[in-house]
Parts: structure tokens; sequence; C-alpha cells
């Protein structure tokens, strides 16, 4: 298990998957463009998952610079989500959600529990 304290701001899974190779820079821009969510500002903590489910990416930035934490699975896949939203759609996670998930573990997602900005 991974020991990162996520306590210090919200946590905001995006729930269409994204091109792994994205680095930090086109992250915090689709952040920005399509959630509304400024990640420079320090508050959030924005995770992205690739189209393959082979790579997990969360960006954050504090008073210090950027941080982009890059995680892979030794066997198994990040789970994909499959559900209906109308515009944009993010699950907002408590920190203990995302250290299971980063540890390979499912998450249930109910469709009423999406984020539309």
């Amino acid at each position: 298990m991974i020991k990162i304290d996520f306590s210090d701001g919200r946590v905001t899974m995006v729930v269409c998957p994204v091109d792994g190779r994205c680095g930090f820079r086109r992250l915090a821009d689709i952040a920005y463009r399509v959630l509304n969510i400024d990640v420079t500002l320090g508050e959030d903590y924005v995770v992205f998952v690739s189209k393959s489910g082979g790579i997990c990416k969360i960006i954050h930035c504090d008073e210090q610079g950027s941080l982009l934490i890059v995680r892979m699975l030794h066997r198994g896949r990040f789970e994909r989500f499959l559900m209906e939203a109308e515009g944009p759609a993010a699950k907002p996670l408590t920190p203990q959600e995302l250290m299971k998930f980063l540890d390979g573990e499912t998450l249930y997602v109910k469709r009423e529990s999406l984020w539309r900005g």
C-alpha cells in the first residue's frame, strides 16, 4: 500500500479515460477546461486513468511547485467506468477511496454521485 496523504485537498476522479502519455500541463488543461478545476490553486488532487487502464496519474500543486504522480499496478488494470452522464462528469473521492483505487480495488460509482461542472 502506498503512503501519501491526500487529505489536505479535494480529490476528483475524471471519469472518462485519457491518453496515458499526457503530462502535467495537458492534464491540468483538461481539468480546467472540462471540469473548471484550477489545479494550480493547490486545493485539488485530480485523478486520471489511461484508456488502457494500465496507468493512473494524479496531479496537484502546492506552494513549491507541480506534482505528477504516476501509478502502475504489477498485476491487473485500473477499473474503467461505464456510466451515463450529461456533460462533463467526475467522481469526488475520499482520500481512503483513492488509496484503495490506487491499490487496484474496484470503486462502485452511482449515477447520482457524479459531479457535474
